[in-house]
């Protein structure tokens, strides 16, 4: 059983409503989400989304890299091998550069068999991880009840194909950083160099609210409402990733600690961060759409009429 409030749904819920459900909320809604997320046993399902995600990215960087160089791109594998150093720096990115020569190796030798089994690993992995996160987004909203297996996966596969294509294109934009400017003029590359933070995270807002908007078994409020709970999402995955990096490049203990296993180590860390900021932004527009309805309480064995003591110490609020 549930051990958060449900939420009921509220399909006539308009965009303005986001504004007005915030200003109300704004003192405690951040405190609250966080309770939702925490009793909702946000932190285990994060941990399985972020297995699913390491077993998504590997294959993936050897399956894509397999075909540009397969291909004979190599100015795609020079933009690719940026993204990875940007997008997971220092021992986190060992790894993924590690994948990255073997899929240019795969691909040089032209072995075939080694790519199509890459791609096919990439692919059951980003729906099992599409199913791991229906399964957590049902149970931030108050839902016990998953989809039956054959709908979970088909969801699954159709939120790959869609909402996780345009996922990936959002982190790449982000990931990608002031490389990409290589590639244009000076105008466009200083446009760009002003433009791509703003670009990349609404990017990301949009990408997420919409897998926020099929990933949990009930009828979700609009796009639109969802994207609050996609833009927290999001600046919480840039702040964790860019605050990541830098600790990786900058500690010596942590490679002298882990040795051979740092890159290992700071990958399954940057993916956990990253499936917590994820996870959490969906607490907050669960919560945002309780509160519209009238239930501040995230707990669900706490009456829904009491208020959440805000000056509750953090060992209070997690215990």
């Amino acid at each position: 059983m549930s051990t958060v409030t449900f939420v009921p749904e509220t399909r006539d819920l308009e965009s303005d409503d986001v504004l007005s459900t915030i200003a109300r909320a704004r003192p405690t809604i951040a405190q609250r989400a966080f309770v939702r997320f925490r009793y909702a046993d946000g932190f285990s399902f994060a941990r399985s989304l972020a297995f699913q995600v390491i077993l998504t990215l590997v294959p993936g960087t050897i399956f894509v890299v397999a075909v540009a160089a397969a291909l004979g791109e190599g100015r795609l594998q020079g933009i690719l091998r940026t993204m990875i150093e940007s997008l997971a720096a220092g021992p986190a990115g060992d790894v993924l550069l590690g994948a990255f020569a073997q899929g240019a190796e795969n691909g040089s030798r032209g072995n075939q068999i080694a790519i199509v089994l890459g791609g096919i690993a990439m692919i059951v992995s980003a729906v099992t991880a599409m199913a791991q996160l229906q399964r957590g987004a049902s149970r931030i909203y108050g839902i016990d009840a998953d989809r039956p297996t054959i709908r979970r996966y088909g969801m699954a596969t159709a939120l790959t194909l869609s909402a996780g294509l345009l996922l990936s294109v959002a982190f790449i934009l982000v990931a990608l950083g002031g490389s990409i400017r290589e590639y244009f003029d000076a105008e466009p590359a200083t446009i760009w160099a002003a433009a791509r933070w703003p670009v990349g995270i609404l990017a990301l807002t949009l990408a997420l609210a919409a897998v926020f908007k099929f990933a949990p078994n009930r009828n979700q409020p609009s796009v639109m409402w969802l994207a609050m709970g996609g833009a927290v999402a999001a600046v919480a995955w840039v702040v964790v990733s860019m605050g990541l990096a830098l600790y990786l490049n900058a500690s010596n203990t942590f490679g002298e600690t882990y040795g051979p296993l740092a890159g290992v180590i700071g990958l399954a860390l940057w993916a956990q961060l990253s499936a917590i900021a994820i996870l959490y932004g969906l607490a907050v527009a669960a919560q945002m759409e309780a509160e519209r309805a009238g239930i501040e309480e995230p707990r669900a064995d706490r009456p829904s009429a009491a208020p959440l003591d805000i000056h509750l110490s953090f060992e209070e609020m997690v215990k």
